[in-house]
């Protein structure tokens, strides 16, 4: 990157960009965006950020953009881990669906229809439930059993021709484990947003107007709304 802008030096901002293209992909910065959809983009990835921001074990927020990538999402919020963690623990995990779910009921909270732009988040979202009742022992209704059909299979072919070591009722119970894991975490991140919905605003309209803000100037956001509650 350095070097195809002529530098003799690296230097930080060379860095932050190949870290994020590595991470996220490179950023298509010559994609034409229509307004609308970049102003529900803001608010998508606004959700997940404040969420990573007010969560104690999945944050802190490095940096949020509504610039799309490489890989097809038309932004990224981008958290920078304060500690390497050897073993998930069942909260974080829980963190973790919150966050997921943060950029669909972001979207809900402000518009009056909602994007595909989750879909990724969904199915990490429901991956993620379903270890913890699955993999985990994480449900008090199953309890500490493994109810996983695969440990490592990749493709959908093979997971679907295993056979399952457990009953229809006990897979009707997997499933209303993981419906209410996500419901309870969906409820948990509405009550966040709608408790921080100036921050999102003020987030959402930042990025429409950047396109990308790093971690100081998105913490100043939440300093300026305590400032303000203070106030009143």
């Amino acid at each position: 990157l350095a070097a195809r802008k002529g530098k003799k030096l690296i230097g930080m901002e060379e860095i932050e960009e190949a870290n994020i293209k590595v991470i996220v992909g490179p950023q298509k910065k010559s994609r034409v965006i229509k307004e609308e959809e970049k102003r529900a983009t803001a608010y998508h990835e606004a959700g997940h950020a404040i969420l990573f921001h007010v969560l104690p074990d999945v944050g802190p927020v490095y940096t949020v953009s509504v610039i799309p990538t490489g890989q097809g999402a038309g932004g990224y919020t981008m958290p920078l881990p304060e500690k390497d963690e050897m073993y998930l623990t069942k909260g974080k995990m829980l963190q973790d669906i919150v966050v997921c779910l943060g950029g669909r009921i972001a979207e809900s909270l402000v518009f009056d229809d909602v994007t595909t732009g989750a879909v990724q988040d969904i199915r990490q979202a429901t991956e993620r439930a379903r270890d913890m009742v699955t993999k985990y022992g994480f449900s008090d209704e199953l309890g500490m059993i493994n109810y996983s059909t695969s440990d490592d299979e990749v493709f959908i072919g093979r997971e679907i021709g295993h056979a399952k070591n457990f009953s229809e009722g006990t897979a009707a119970v997997i499933d209303q484990e993981v419906k209410r894991i996500i419901e309870s975490c969906r409820e948990k991140a509405t009550k966040i947003l709608k408790e921080n919905r100036k921050v999102l605003d003020k987030l959402a309209e930042l990025l429409i107007e950047k396109e990308r803000i790093g971690q100081q100037e998105f913490e100043a956001l939440f300093e300026q709304n305590d400032e303000t509650i203070e106030e009143m």
